[in-house]
């Protein structure tokens, strides 16, 4: 595989001598102070070019970076933000890049705020860049509101796992434990508790995968005991070592930011699970 400054030339080789690319920026965890890089790391390129529609037309212009294995989307289309094409690329030898790509060439100030390092320029379209500051995938505190939804929500789907447990419905118990309860909750109360723990200055990453950097070892072994394979045993001790996780650390967040917790809900909601899983 190749190492990154060779990477690096290889892009910027190509961009210099292209015309229809005027500027190029690497984004990201290479940029991103304190970073963990490691032979798996992507390289996340922003173009800025004077004409999208031959990046739009086919990938024809990705052969200077070698042979593809796969690319997502399929066909070139916008799936982050509107008037920029996605490509996602994963060549032959294991380098992988994550192109998007724009003709907007009006760059605002803040673009960069959470990194960028600028490879080619050649309208001097980031001269007035602002300095990052390296906040945007901060945790960011929770609402009165947006805490008790959350809450409230967490123990109204909890309900789904046990009844579909009983039924011995694998698929769509493992649905919700491990889709639903997961990540759309337990993983923004582990972020919120990160939040209450470094005065707001955590950046977990995406879906919790810098969690374990941290985590204290016995929160780190109580999340651990919220994942189970396929045996039906093994999932109903998960889940219930997943409501106690959220209960202890939906406390403590509650605790800290000044909100109140509904007890009275979740000893309802704890019992009516515990009653099914005794049938």
């Amino acid at each position: 595989m190749r190492e990154e400054q060779a990477v690096l030339r290889t892009l910027c080789g190509w961009a210099q001598e292209s015309a229809a690319v005027r500027g190029m920026v690497l984004t990201s965890s290479r940029v991103v102070p304190g970073s963990a890089i490691d032979f798996l790391s992507d390289y996340d390129i922003e173009l800025y070019v004077s004409n999208l529609a031959p990046f739009a037309a086919n990938d024809d212009w990705l052969t200077f970076m070698g042979p593809i294995m796969v690319r997502w989307p399929y066909q070139p289309r916008a799936t982050v933000r509107e008037g920029w094409i996605t490509r996602l690329v994963l060549f032959q030898d294991g380098v992988r890049v994550d192109f998007q790509i724009t003709a907007d060439l009006h760059v605002s100030a803040d673009a960069y705020r959470n990194g960028g390092r600028v490879l080619v320029d050649k309208d001097n379209l980031f001269a007035h860049l602002r300095e990052p500051s390296y906040t945007e995938y901060l945790v960011k505190k929770p609402t009165a509101e947006r805490y008790e939804e959350l809450v409230h929500e967490f123990w109204w789907d909890a309900i789904y796992v046990p009844k579909y447990l009983w039924r011995k419905e694998l698929p769509f118990a493992k649905y919700m434990l491990d889709h639903v309860l997961r990540h759309n909750f337990l993983y923004p109360m582990i972020e919120w508790y990160l939040g209450t723990i470094t005065d707001w200055t955590a950046n977990p990453g995406l879906w919790g995968k810098r969690f374990k950097h941290y985590l204290d070892q016995e929160t780190w072994w109580q999340l651990e005991a919220t994942f189970a394979g396929a045996d039906l045993g093994e999932s109903w001790q998960a889940f219930f070592a997943l409501l106690d996780l959220f209960s202890r650390l939906a406390r403590e967040v509650a605790g800290h930011v000044g909100f109140t917790y509904p007890a009275r809900l979740e000893d309802d909601v704890r019992e009516y699970c515990l009653w099914i899983s005794r049938q």
